[in-house]
């Protein structure tokens, strides 16, 4: 568990709460109301999206406030794809780097500064390849390309041990993956059903509920 003056570890997050949420870092208002919600909710880790013109600054912009603002939020940065850029995010301080795909050397800035890893896959060897590569936790993307609940019910026939994290997933969607044996949930504006994005009752709202469904715990 986190004190009130230091941010957990968003792994350790996702291990207990089954839920990561994941937003565009573009829209201030958006970005504060889920940190609001994240902290009320007890889901302590935040991925913010480099998709967009003017994410990336944008994203560096909201970590640095967010540590001020919300101290015991776990703030990283996702779709990143190399090292170069997670080298940039980690120096900023994000504390996890979510990618789509498995870039070792990414994987080793990470280590290197002591930065939570989610590498993404959508193979059964690439999901080996991840591990094999420091992952404990693998994204499973894109996820809703796929029958997801079947997918990870074949592969953890042969692979019990892995932890698979379906992303991009909808309230309703959560239930069917926790009984094929998701570990956790990546999840954003498809949680939200038509909700304010800019209202952190809301979002506290929608993720209580996907943290009852998902069977993870406040942090």
């Amino acid at each position: 568990m986190s004190s009130s003056s230091s941010a957990p570890s968003p792994l350790a997050v996702l291990a207990q709460t089954r839920l990561l949420p994941a937003i565009s870092p573009l829209d201030d208002a958006v970005v504060n109301a889920w940190a609001d919600a994240c902290v009320a909710s007890g889901v302590l880790a935040l991925e913010l999206l480099l998709r967009g013109e003017g994410a990336e600054p944008a994203a560096l912009g909201a970590i640095k406030r967010l540590t001020t603002s919300h101290p015991r939020l776990a703030v990283g940065v996702g779709t990143v794809f190399d090292a170069a850029t997670a080298q940039r995010v980690c120096a900023a301080g994000a504390r996890i780097v979510v990618s789509p795909i498995t870039d070792a050397p990414t994987g080793a800035v990470c280590a290197a500064a002591g930065v939570d890893w989610l590498p993404g896959a959508f193979t059964p060897t690439e999901i080996a390849f991840a591990e094999r590569s420091g992952a404990t936790q693998v994204k499973l993307f894109p996820a809703l390309a796929i029958n997801a609940p079947a997918f990870l019910r074949s592969l953890l026939a042969t692979r019990s041990a892995s932890r698979i994290i379906p992303t991009n997933v909808s309230l309703e969607e959560i239930a069917p993956l926790v009984a094929a044996g998701a570990a956790g949930f990546g999840v954003g504006a498809r949680l939200l059903s038509g909700a304010d994005p800019r209202s952190a009752a809301a979002i506290t709202e929608r993720l209580r509920a996907a943290l009852v469904t998902a069977g993870g715990a406040a942090y």
